[in-house]
């Protein structure tokens, strides 16, 4: 019986190992977390894996086993971000009820929420992704259509149909742009304040300047 009683006080709650599968992908996002927050402190080309695994608090080794190299690191941060970012903003807009211009205004504000959640993940993505050079140029052109394919969606066929047919991605990448620069220049600190703007920008090629200034305004 004491044998048995022994053996029960041993057996704790939580005391089993994870799973390795699930211990991979603890240190897979917690390698792409401190990636992002290096990226985002010192600038990708200034960062080296060394500094990445240090961050992580992680063996070199153990980088290796989920990236190949510091760029193939930073593509998975990018990807899922993006994904991420995707998904956020469709969800914030999927009620049937809105209309073009209001589901706009929520896009826009899911997407600085989404910004303001996680400032060096944004930061990494959004200011870093150019210094990468030609080999993001893929992706970058990715993301972008697909947040136009989002809002070519919303606009459907009654909205702005004498436009170019390339007009939601000059202002989806007009929107990165200006992002880009707020970011860079940390103005305004709360990221959410630019949202009258960029919803009045992303708006008056649809509906015209009044109407999106007033849109803006609510």
């Amino acid at each position: 019986m004491a044998g048995a009683s022994e053996g029960r006080r041993r057996v704790q709650p939580g005391a089993l190992p994870l799973r390795p599968e699930v211990v991979f992908q603890h240190q897979r996002r917690r390698i792409i977390a401190a990636a992002a927050k290096t990226f985002a402190k010192r600038g990708y080309r200034q960062v080296s894996v060394a500094d990445i695994v240090k961050s992580a608090a992680v063996a070199r080794g153990r980088f290796y086993e989920h990236f190949s190299s510091k760029e193939d690191c930073f593509f998975a941060l990018y990807d899922e971000a993006s994904a991420a970012a995707l998904k956020a903003v469709g969800e914030a807009c999927s009620d049937p009820g809105l209309e073009f211009p209001e589901r706009v205004g929520e896009a826009i504000a899911a997407l600085l929420a989404f910004i303001e959640e996680d400032r060096d993940r944004a930061r990494s993505c959004i200011l870093e992704g150019p210094a990468v050079g030609p080999p993001i140029n893929e992706r970058f052109e990715g993301v972008i259509r697909d947040f136009a394919d989002l809002l070519r969606a919303w606009r459907g066929d009654e909205v702005g149909s004498e436009l170019p047919q390339t007009v939601e991605e000059t202002v989806v990448g007009g929107l990165y742009w200006l992002l880009y620069y707020a970011l860079l220049e940390e103005r305004p600190k709360k990221i959410s304040r630019l949202r009258p703007q960029l919803v009045e920008f992303s708006l008056i090629p649809f509906i015209g300047a009044e109407a999106a200034g007033a849109t803006a305004a609510i």
